[in-house]
């Protein structure tokens, strides 16, 4: 790699696993530009707890030998343009519109210093890999996977507790299933019919609108039919049961925050279920309570700890839409068979099954004016007394 080019890899979701994946993305870029990667988390960032420290190293050693004060110097060139040797350890609030941020304007600049502040997913990037790279070929799992072993080195201190954990409550007791199971978002509920109704409704709803709009989507989805309510986390336990009979699983390894989780678990499969002693918070609590400023090293310790003895199980199952499980299906090689990320799934989309959700009934509108219609048609028939009920005869 050049010695004065270098790929800036800041946060951009600011939750640790999620940052990670982020970090991941961006590194293939770096390997693919022929770039020096240096990873920056600021003081601010979810689970640094430190001032003037690098977040990223208080968890993971550096990905290189340089950092981000090897890189403010007066004399480089950056980009995206809105930075220079004076702001690199700035935020930029406005990263969100993606300006000057395509993956072709990183790819192609010619700066000393890129700044990669938003997200790619591995399946994005896989078009600009080149045959000479050691990813060529591969699978997004496969990339994800060779990253995690070639960058991701977890401090000692972190790695000696999950060792002594794992020593002490799950070596003798293999086949072991980790399960990691997300609290409910009681504030969230997904109404499939009204997503049946307008096909930009998930991309909507994430963003604020005003009282106009608000009134022309009330009107909209003003006949939204009858629906019915599905629960939360209700795909764990058959799966659970399933991975039990086939394999004579003799623990679960539960990763979970929420105590309602731990409590139901418990009733459910007794002392099979083992967990660390970690902060967790009840249903009526914000999720922000889980830190305390004192001791947000702890809370991503606590989290890392988690993610890596549920790796070194033989089986996962994990939600699909959450990080955390991400990061475990892709820290070792796992047989396809052995780890299953849940979702919900309707028709062609997924949810996450963390949700409480509200599905359409499955006939089409269509389906259900005909049969009204043949209802109407026979009770027409029957008063005029003719003789077929059928519709056309």
């Amino acid at each position: 790699m050049a010695g004065d080019r270098f790929l800036l890899i800041k946060p951009w979701s600011y939750r640790l696993w999620s940052d990670v994946e982020h970090v991941l993305g961006q590194l293939l870029i770096a390997e693919i530009t022929n770039r020096i990667p240096v990873v920056f988390w600021p003081t601010h960032c979810l689970h640094n707890g430190f001032i003037h420290t690098n977040g990223f190293e208080l968890y993971f050693e550096p990905v290189s030998n340089y950092s981000i004060f090897d890189l403010a110097k007066p004399e480089y060139t950056f980009f995206p343009p809105i930075w220079d040797s004076d702001n690199l350890l700035a935020e930029d609030v406005d990263k969100g519109t993606w300006m000057y941020r395509s993956i072709g304007d990183l790819i192609t600049s010619d700066a000393n210093v890129v700044v990669g502040d938003v997200y790619f997913s591995i399946s994005e990037i896989i078009p600009f890999i080149k045959k000479d790279n050691a990813a060529y070929g591969m699978t997004a799992i496969e990339i994800y996977r060779y990253l995690f072993r070639k960058y991701i080195r977890v401090k000692r201190d972190i790695l000696m507790e999950v060792q002594g954990f794992y020593q002490s409550w799950l070596k003798d007791w293999h086949p072991l299933l980790a399960v990691h199971v997300r609290r409910e978002e009681d504030d969230m509920i997904i109404d499939e019919r009204k997503e049946k109704a307008d096909e930009n409704y998930w991309g909507r709803n994430s963003r604020k609108y005003g009282d106009k709009n608000f009134k022309k989507r009330k009107r909209k989805y003003r006949f939204l039919g009858k629906g019915r309510m599905l629960k939360a986390n209700t795909q764990y336990h058959a799966e659970i049961r399933k991975f039990v009979n086939k394999y004579a699983i003799r623990r679960i390894f539960l990763l979970t925050e929420s105590e309602e989780v731990v409590e139901e678990y418990r009733k459910m499969y007794g002392d099979s279920v083992v967990y660390t002693d970690c902060k967790r918070i009840t249903a009526n609590e914000p999720a922000y309570n889980i830190e305390n400023p004192v001791v947000k090293r702890r809370r991503g310790v606590e989290i890392i700890k988690d993610t890596y003895l549920a790796a070194q199980c033989d089986f996962f199952i994990g939600n699909d839409f959450s990080s955390l499980s991400r990061a475990v299906s892709r820290i070792k090689d796992w047989p396809e068979q052995n780890v299953k990320l849940l979702f919900r799934q309707r028709g062609k989309r997924k949810y996450p099954i963390n949700v409480k959700m509200i599905a359409a009934r499955e006939k089409s509108i269509l389906r259900s004016f005909v049969e009204f219609m043949e209802k109407l048609c026979r009770r027409i028939k029957k008063k005029l007394h003719i003789g077929s009920d059928k519709i056309g005869n």
